[in-house]
Parts: C-alpha cells; structure tokens; sequence
C-alpha cells in the first residue's frame, strides 16, 4: 500500500471513498463524478482508497487532490506475476504441487475467512456472520494457497459446481479469485465517520468489512451495476480455458462455461455482501434501482441521485452542420460535414468497433467529420484494434483519434455526441453534450433511454433529445446520423430538449445538495 500525505492527522475523516481502478489515476465519467463531489463539498474531509490492479499499472494522477483529502491509499490486487494459466514446465510443477498437497493430512483449524470463502460460492445467504467470516484475518496468503484445509474447500467446490472441470483449471481460478480478497482484507482500515463505495465488488466488499468492524455506516453508489459488467467482460474473456486440453490429471475434462460462472458467482455475491451491509444505496436511474432489486438490493435502501452538470453557453454554431436540409433548412452551397463525436474512453464495454462500423455506414450517404475523444491506454490491444478498423475501412481521412480533451474543447466544436455502450450508469457525456446543446445518439444501456426520451410525464413533455438504438447495431447508428446530417433544425430542436433536461433535472448544484445532506445524515450519526 502507497499512501500520499500519510503524515496527516490520523483522527476520523468524515468520508472513505473507496474506489476502484479510477479516480484520480484514470479518466472517466467515474473520476470526473468523484471529483466533483470532493471538489464541491469542501466542508467535508475525505480519505481516498483506490484498489487497483498491479504496482506499475498506473502513470500519474489526472486528477489534483483537494485541501479536504486527506490521505491517498493504493491497493493492489496482486503483484506482477502473471494471471495467465500456466502452461508447460510450470503446469506439470503446479499439478505435483497438488499431489503433495492432497497426500498432507488435515491437521488444520479451517479459519474464519476461510469459511467465509467457501460461504462465498456454496451457500447463498449473505448475513453478518459471512462478512465478519471474510473480514476476521485469520488467513495468510501461503495458508491458503498450500493448506490442506482450503485444499477441502476447493474439492467440495469443484464436486459441486464444477465436476467436469480440469482440477488444474480449477485451482488457478481458485487462486486468482482469492489472492486478491485476502491481499486488500489486510489492509488497515482508515478511520472514518462513515464508509463509501463508488461500486460493489472489491470496493464494495472491502467498505462492508470495514463499517462491520467499525460500527460506522456504510454507503454505496453505483453506476454501473458492477455485477453484469463483470458478467460480459467474462463472457469474452480468453484467460479462461473451455477447451480440452490434457491437465496430466486422469479423470477430469473440462465443461465449458464452469469457470465463467465460478466468477460471475463470486461477483455477484460481492454486490449482495455490499447491499446487504449498505445503510444507503445510492444509484443514477430509475433503471438501474430495478436492476439492483433483482440483483438483491432491499429496495428500502436505494435513493436515486441523477448526476449533474453546469449549464454551458450554448455555442453560436450548434446544431449548423451537416450535408442536407432539412424542416429548419440551411443554405446548401458551402455545408460542411456533420461534426460527429464519439467521448469516452477506448475500451470494449464502450462498443468502439460499432461505433466505427456505423460512421462507416453513414459516410456512404452523407458526409461526415468523426472524431473519438477520448484516452486509449488502457487496453493497448483493443484501442489498436479500433485503429486497424479505421484503415481496413479506408476512413482514415474521416474518423480521428484524438485522445483525451478538456470538455470546453470538446463540445464547442461538435453537432452531435454518439456513446456506442454495451453497459452504462448514467453517462455524465450525456449530459455535458445537453449542457452545450447538442443532441445524443446512445445504446439502450443504462439511464440512457430515460436520458433521452425522459423519465417521467413530465419530463417526457420536453420531447426526446436524442435518438435511442439498439445495442452493438451499427445500421442503427448510422440511420441515426444520416437522419440528423439532413435535418439541421431537428438538431436545435433535440439539443434544446437536452439542455431543457439539465436544467430540470441534472444540475451538479442539485447532485451536491444530496450527498451532503447522505452525508450529513451518515457521517454525522
């Protein structure tokens, strides 16, 4: 654990923040909200935990800490070694490993955390003894990775859930899976008024253990819902085997799929262990509450709090692009292509290749200037897929990598803003590109939909500010940009709905007022 300005009084903050692989090493809709609630509650102090992957996998913050945070801690979920299934040399000395691991007699009392983890996956309650069971630090690392009593828990696991399942296969993501909780279970607690988790799963848990062990409140926020994202990184995750390879073990075939929901099991149980324990849960939409309840949240618990922004002045040239005419027509002589934007960053959960495939479709009708906004450095290989996209298309000249920019400078040079999402909360892209009057194309993910086309009759009454599409449809996208490139007065038209929307319903001032008085209610309990 690193830890910045470590020699501040060690006396309770008001909040812990835990978050995950974002703020304030990474860009992001994520980030950008954390800051901006430390940022405008200056009256609070604020120690930061960020849980991250491996030493070395972040640069330098993008983000400059306050006066009122306190202290920033960095966990890591492993060291670098590698997460890859071995192979070879390695595998064959693993499988020995087992062997000599099975012939140890059981001379071992099975620890409190240990009974927690085999809770995890093989009893479906979640109560307060399982998280003092996970929380309680009776298990080193080297106990569990080579006592015979977690060596029980792993066959019982693989006798249950995964019968069909290389042994060998089995214990790598046996190991993988809990290296991980018992290294950020160690960590001391820093002293809070109250605990909070910007998602469930390893933040999540680790706010839980810590506001049990505390007495202090605990508070979730969720904009994803972390469990079903989880679920499609898995889905097409290739460090999980589903072939047939031989193990050197007689009697054990793989079965397809058995690993993947191992993980997907665990990962939903940490959302339950952090809605169990939560005093608030606090998530971004109406459709997200419904996803929660079902995931298992006590629906008494959750509060909607929409994101918010600042109203921007609207710029002169909004909504004046593009190739054709439309209700509202503009002059025909000097029209310049549709100003096209794509915000975020370039991953897979943001759908780039459809987003690219559809401005591919679009510019064969009309033209168009297609910029993606956004930081692509954390996953090289498939931001260097996108790029490849581009030049087998042969769009090279209309679709640009940018990288990341500050908002002014990104919404006061575009017609319209398109996210490409298989999973959102309640994009704060969304509402910046309404702030400045811009109209959106976005996936039926998330809030997206209600974002769009509003959430209640009232809201509803503003008229849509965008166009809904189907998810990974890059036909879809492209109907909606040729349909926008031709009607420039459709574009006022639907950028004026969304900054109508903001300022009902989205203003950051509005986003503040709630979590202080959360706050106020929790940390000063």
């Amino acid at each position: 654990m690193s830890v910045i300005d470590s020699a501040k009084s060690m006396a309770r903050t008001d909040v812990c923040m835990i978050v995950e692989g974002t703020y304030p090493f990474v860009a992001g809709g994520v980030s950008s909200w954390v800051h901006d609630i430390v940022q405008g509650l200056p009256e609070l102090t604020f120690d930061m935990v960020n849980i991250g992957s491996h030493p070395g996998s972040y640069g330098e913050p993008r983000f400059q800490l306050g006066p009122n945070v306190r202290s920033l801690s960095v966990l890591f979920c492993r060291e670098n070694d590698s997460t890859q299934p071995l192979r070879g040399p390695a595998r064959t000395a693993l499988a020995r490993r087992i062997r000599a691991i099975r012939r140890r007699p059981l001379d071992e009392v099975p620890s409190r955390t240990l009974r927690g983890i085999r809770r995890l996956h093989l009893d479906d309650t979640v109560d307060d003894e399982l998280i003092a069971d996970l929380g309680s630090g009776d298990l080193d690392i080297a106990s569990f990775l080579y006592g015979r009593a977690s060596f029980e828990v792993l066959l019982e696991i693989n006798q249950r859930l995964a019968p069909s399942t290389s042994f060998l296969d089995l214990f790598w993501h046996f190991r993988a899976m809990h290296v991980p909780l018992l290294r950020l279970l160690a960590a001391p607690a820093p002293p809070a008024a109250c605990y909070h988790a910007v998602s469930t799963g390893y933040a999540g848990l680790l706010g839980a253990v810590w506001s049990q062990a505390s007495g202090r409140p605990f508070l979730v926020t969720e904009h994803g819902i972390y469990a079903r994202e989880r679920e499609m990184e898995l889905a097409r995750a290739e460090w999980i085997r589903d072939d047939g390879e031989d193990d050197g073990l007689a009697g054990w075939a793989p079965a397809p799929s058995a690993l993947r929901q191992l993980w997907s099991r665990m990962f939903r149980k940490l959302s339950r262990i952090a809605y169990h324990q939560a005093a608030r849960i606090v998530t971004l939409s109406e459709a997200n509450r419904q996803k929660e309840i079902i995931d298992g949240a006590p629906a008494d618990k959750i509060k909607i709090v929409p994101n918010g922004v600042r109203l921007a002045p609207v710029a002169a040239t909004v909504g004046l692009g593009g190739s054709g005419a439309g209700s509202d027509q503009e002059p025909t002589a000097a029209v310049r292509p549709l100003r096209v934007g794509f915000v975020g960053r370039v991953v897979p959960i943001k759908d780039v290749v459809t987003f690219i495939k559809g401005c591919d479709l679009a510019l064969r009708r009309t033209p168009l200037d297609v910029r993606i906004i956004g930081p692509d450095a954390e996953d090289p290989e498939y931001a260097t897929r996108c790029r490849a996209l581009v030049e087998t298309l042969g769009r090279q000249d209309s679709v640009r990598f940018v990288g990341p920019q500050p908002p002014a400078q990104i919404y006061g040079d575009l017609d319209v803003v398109v996210l490409t999402s298989f999973s959102e909360g309640q994009p704060l892209v969304i509402l910046e590109a309404y702030a400045a009057g811009i109209p959106v194309i976005a996936t039926d993910v998330g809030a997206c939909r209600e974002m769009i086309e509003g959430r209640s009759g009232e809201d509803r009454q503003l008229g849509a500010s965008g166009v809904v599409t189907r998810v990974a449809v890059p036909q879809d996208t492209a109907a909606a940009l040729v349909r926008l490139a031709a009607d420039a007065g459709l574009r006022r038209q639907l950028g004026e709905a969304g900054r109508q929307r903001v300022r009902a319903y989205y203003q950051r001032g509005d986003m503040l007022d709630s979590y202080r008085a959360i706050y106020e209610k929790e940390a000063r309990s």
